[in-house]
């Protein structure tokens, strides 16, 4: 009897000490889980504005007034063009054959200056523009080729890039602005491959990547452009490109953004028929920033919810920034409510990061919009986001469970023992 009544102490003592450690184990977990919770609250999400003029060696005066509509409304990224390799907005030393006429005109290093002036309270990005009119010109076998078998005049090659001499000078023009620009980031645009990009070089890459012996064809002999391996070969050609050009960027304490675009038709392909497969592209870059062009496609601003939902979910919402183009079909421009729709519906997805282009289609009324979803604040549209189904908390739960599961098992273990 007295055994049984010790048994029984033991048993009772080795149960309280296993429900105490698991009340220890969540609290330190929930502790750790918390503070996480409040540094992502507290992250100050990106609010760019893309700098664009009608002309940029008419922009001096006309840059005061911009400035101070972007600091009373909120901005806090100015984003700021490079121009192309071809075509500078900046004093390219060694480079002056491709100084833009605004700058032989004024002798403006535009870029210095503009870049000067807004890192006193922004963060600065540099955009680099991929197209290369003036480039192809002087060498005209390096353009990509169409499906149709047509030269583009402003694309060089897929191969061109990745291991071309016009890719070359693309990374000595990234090694300049990184090293004597200031900037928190450097952006590339306008690299993005559909119907071009299928020259022999393209080709054979193509061939040796897949082991195939041509292109994939249609019944009349046309080459399939839709054909999911050309996406998927040429997302890796440009990521092969990126890493290059993110070694450079990180070396010199920036970070690197691509712009991609939307797969308009199934947003599940991410782009990749266009060489962007976003995946690939956030294994090489810092952030991508989705091209959320709605206007020049008819869409409703609510579009704008479906896309942030859909990968804000995937991906890490923090990589992703959300690019709202003011542009419509023909000449008109998204109202300043369709722009104030299109800003709360990415933040109530979850996605915070957002920027506005171009700034010269920006009215006051545009400008009262940016200011009004601003005022709103980080914190107060978090509260309208569902954490729990984020993939990174469903990850932290479960790592949660399995780590409790081992130390329970190993608590009771030893107290069978």
């Amino acid at each position: 009897m007295e055994k049984a009544r010790s048994n029984r102490h033991y048993k009772q003592q080795r149960h309280s000490r296993t429900i105490r450690c698991k009340i220890f184990c969540c609290s330190i977990i929930l502790l750790f889980f918390n503070v996480n919770v409040m540094c992502i609250s507290s992250a100050s999400p990106i609010m760019a504005v893309r700098v664009d003029f009608h002309s940029l060696q008419n922009s001096r005066e006309d840059i005061i007034t911009l400035e101070e509509k972007m600091k009373s409304s909120g901005v806090n990224t100015v984003a700021l063009g490079a121009g192309r390799l071809d075509w500078n907005y900046f004093k390219w030393e060694g480079h002056e054959n491709y100084w833009s006429q605004d700058v032989k005109n004024t002798g403006i290093d535009f870029l210095a200056e503009d870049s000067e002036r807004f890192s006193k309270w922004a963060d600065i990005d540099i955009v680099v523009d991929l197209y290369a009119p003036n480039y192809i010109r002087e060498h005209p076998g390096s353009s990509a080729i169409s499906w149709l078998g047509e030269p583009s005049s402003h694309l060089v090659s897929t191969m061109e890039l990745v291991e071309g001499d016009f890719g070359e000078q693309i990374l000595e023009m990234l090694e300049y602005i990184s090293t004597n620009y200031q900037a928190d980031s450097i952006s590339l645009t306008e690299l993005a491959y559909y119907t071009e990009g299928y020259g022999d070089d393209d080709k054979a890459a193509y061939m040796s990547y897949t082991g195939r012996d041509d292109w994939p064809r249609l019944p009349n002999g046309l080459i399939s452009i839709d054909e999911a391996s050309i996406g998927e070969w040429r997302s890796y050609e440009v990521g092969r490109f990126l890493d290059k050009a993110a070694k450079i960027t990180h070396k010199n304490n920036k970070k690197l953004y691509m712009d991609v675009r939307v797969s308009w038709e199934d947003l599940r392909k991410e782009a990749t028929e266009c060489g962007q497969s976003y995946q690939v592209m956030l294994e090489h870059v810092d952030k991508i920033i989705i091209w959320n062009y709605f206007g020049l496609k008819d869409y409703d601003p609510k579009v704008t919810k479906e896309i942030a939902h859909e990968y804000g979910l995937k991906y890490d919402p923090n990589r992703i920034i959300i690019s709202i183009g003011l542009w419509k079909k023909g000449d008109d421009v998204l109202s300043s409510e369709e722009l104030k729709q299109a800003m709360q519906f990415s933040r109530q997805e979850g996605i915070y990061n957002l920027w506005i282009t171009p700034s010269n289609y920006l009215s006051d009324e545009h400008w009262e919009s940016i200011s009004e979803v601003n005022s709103r604040g980080f914190n107060s549209e978090l509260s309208s986001f569902s954490w729990k189904n984020h993939p990174a908390f469903r990850s932290i739960f479960l790592k949660i469970n399995i780590f409790l599961d081992s130390v329970f098992c190993e608590i009771l273990g030893k107290n069978q023992k």
